[in-house]
């Protein structure tokens, strides 16, 4: 996990978001990274795909799919659990989710401002 919130880390930066928004994405993808290894099958497939000023992440498991009673609302205080869909729309406005009897799919997106340095002539 170390290593992927490494490399998330260092796209969203390059993609020109701040230290802050680029740790808020960060936060966001190793919780739904968590989630599809606690609850949809015990491995994740994780993509990262930096562009100028974008990056987006998917995360993929082979679970059962994410039960009907599970919502992205936060749970009343005395509810174990079940807050990381809500935690990830609060970091991430960019979020999609889908989820079948084969497993769930998480797309998480954020645009920045590239970080365009010059080359420097040799």
């Amino acid at each position: 996990m170390a290593d992927v919130r490494h490399r998330v880390t260092r796209a969203a930066l390059r993609a020109g978001l701040t230290p802050e928004h680029a740790e808020q994405f960060t936060i966001a993808v190793n919780e739904v990274v968590i989630n599809a290894i606690q609850h949809g099958g015990g491995a994740a497939d994780v993509t990262l795909t930096p562009g100028p000023g974008a990056v987006t992440v998917t995360v993929r498991d082979s679970g059962g799919g994410i039960p009907a009673h599970v919502t992205p609302r936060l749970p009343t205080p005395h509810t174990l659990g079940g807050r990381g869909l809500w935690l990830v729309r609060q970091l991430c406005q960019d979020v999609t989710v889908h989820t079948s009897d084969v497993g769930t799919v998480v797309t998480l997106s954020v645009t920045g401002t590239p970080d365009v340095t010059p080359e420097r002539p040799d």
